[in-house]
C-alpha cells in the first residue's frame, strides 16, 4: 500500500507517528487532551483545536483557559479554518464536515457526497471554500457548504495540501510528490512539475503534506524526510532543503505543516521537529526539548500568538512570533499553565 495512505491512516487511527517511547506529561483527567491533535486556527486572541475522534477545543484568551465544544462528530478531524471570530468549517475522515456560525458553541454536519479523507481546507470568505483529501478528491463550494460540486482529479493522488491565494488561484500537493495549480477557482487543475515527483510504479516516496504562500506567487512545499520546495513564480518549484546534508544538519524528520508570522517561516512534523527559517536562509530546529511527539499542526494570529499542536496532548505556545515556544498544560475552566521547554 502506499506510504503516504499508510501514514495518513495511520493519523486516523492515532498511530503512526507513535512509532516511538516516549516522556509524556502526567495523564489529564480529561480524555480529550490526550488525544492526537492534527489541526490548530487562531482568529485574533480565539484559537480552536481538532483532533481525533472529533475533539474540539477552544480558547477565547489566548490559550489561557480551554473549553471542550460539542461535536457531532466521532471521527478524526484534521482541518479547522475560520473566516471571523464566528463562522468556521472543519474537515475530517470519511468526508466530514463541520460548521458553526456561533463561535463553535454548535457545530453541524454538512452534508458532503464523498466518504473520503478530507485532510486539507482553505476557506478565503464565508462562501468560498475548498477541500482536498484521499483518492483524487477535491470539492468546493460558492454558497459557505449548502452545496459541494466534487472534482476527482485523474491519477488517485492523495492531496495533503491545499493553498489558495485569491477566489481563482490555487495549488494542491500530495501523494508522489505531485503539485497541481488551478486558476479558475478549481473547476480545472494544471499538473505542475515538481523536482520531487515519483511514479507509482517506482515504489519510491516522495510526498508533500504542506503548502505556505508568504505571497501571491512565492510558496513552499514540505514533506517527507524534511524536504522542502520553493515556488518564486507559482509555476517553477525548487527544492530548497534536501532530506539530508552529507554533515547531517539536517534531520530526514517528516514536515507536516507550515505557517509564518512577519516573514519568519516555522515548520513542523514527527518527533518534535519545530524548523524555523533563518536570516541567512538556514533551516534551524528550535531548542524544545519536548518530548518526541510528532507535531502536526501550527499557527499564528496577527500579533505573535502562536500554538503548534500535536500527539497525546501535546501543544506550544508562542508570544513573540515563534521566536520562543512553552508548553502549554491545558486544564479545563482555569487557567492554562505554560511550562518552559523543557
Amino acid at each position: 500500500m502506499r506510504f503516504a495512505i499508510v501514514c495518513l491512516a495511520g493519523l486516523i487511527l492515532g498511530s503512526a507517528p507513535l512509532l516511538f517511547h516516549a516522556h509524556a506529561a502526567a495523564p489529564a483527567k480529561e480524555p480529550a487532551l490526550q488525544e492526537n491533535f492534527y489541526g490548530v486556527h487562531i482568529s485574533e486572541h480565539r484559537a480552536w483545536v481538532v483532533g481525533y475522534y472529533g475533539t474540539i477545543l477552544h480558547s477565547a484568551d489566548r490559550g489561557q483557559t480551554w473549553e471542550i465544544q460539542p461535536s457531532p462528530a466521532r471521527r478524526a478531524l484534521f482541518s479547522v479554518r475560520f473566516v471571523d471570530a464566528l463562522k468556521g468549517w472543519i474537515s475530517g475522515s470519511y468526508g466530514t464536515v463541520l460548521h458553526t456560525g456561533d463561535g463553535g458553541k454548535s457545530w453541524r454536519a454538512q452534508p458532503v457526497d464523498t466518504a473520503e479523507h478530507l485532510f486539507a481546507s482553505n476557506w478565503f470568505d464565508e462562501f468560498h471554500g475548498w477541500m482536498a483529501g484521499s483518492r483524487g478528491m477535491t470539492i468546493r463550494t460558492t454558497d459557505g457548504g449548502r452545496s459541494w460540486i466534487d472534482f476527482a482529479l485523474p491519477g488517485d493522488f492523495t492531496f495533503s495540501a491545499l493553498k489558495f491565494v485569491n477566489p481563482l488561484r490555487g495549488w494542491l500537493a500530495g501523494e508522489f510528490g505531485v503539485i497541481f495549480r488551478t486558476s479558475d477557482g478549481g473547476k480545472t487543475w494544471e499538473k505542475q512539475k515538481s523536482p520531487i515527483e515519483v511514479s507509482f510504479a517506482s515504489g519510491a516516496s516522495q510526498n508533500l503534506f504542506a503548502l505556505l504562500f508568504t505571497a501571491p506567487t512565492v510558496g513552499y512545499a514540505f514533506g517527507l524526510d524534511g524536504v522542502v520546495l520553493k515556488t518564486n513564480d507559482g509555476a517553477r518549484w525548487e527544492i530548497v532543503r534536501q532530506r539530508e546534508n552529507t554533515d547531517g544538519t539536517n534531520p530526514t524528520h517528516h514536515l507536516f505543516a507550515a505557517a509564518a508570522f512577519n516573514g519568519r517561516i516555522s515548520a513542523v512534523g514527527e518527533r518534535g521537529t519545530l524548523l524555523q527559517l533563518d536570516s541567512m536562509n538556514q533551516w534551524r530546529q528550535a531548542d524544545l526539548r519536548i518530548p518526541r511527539l510528532s507535531l502536526n499542526g501550527i499557527a499564528f494570529g496577527r500579533d505573535g500568538f502562536g500554538l503548534a499542536v500535536g500527539n497525546r496532548g501535546l501543544v506550544l505556545r508562542t508570544e513573540d512570533g515563534g521566536q520562543t515556544w512553552k508548553r502549554l498544560k491545558i486544564n479545563l475552566q482555569r487557567s492554562a499553565k505554560d511550562h518552559p521547554a523543557p
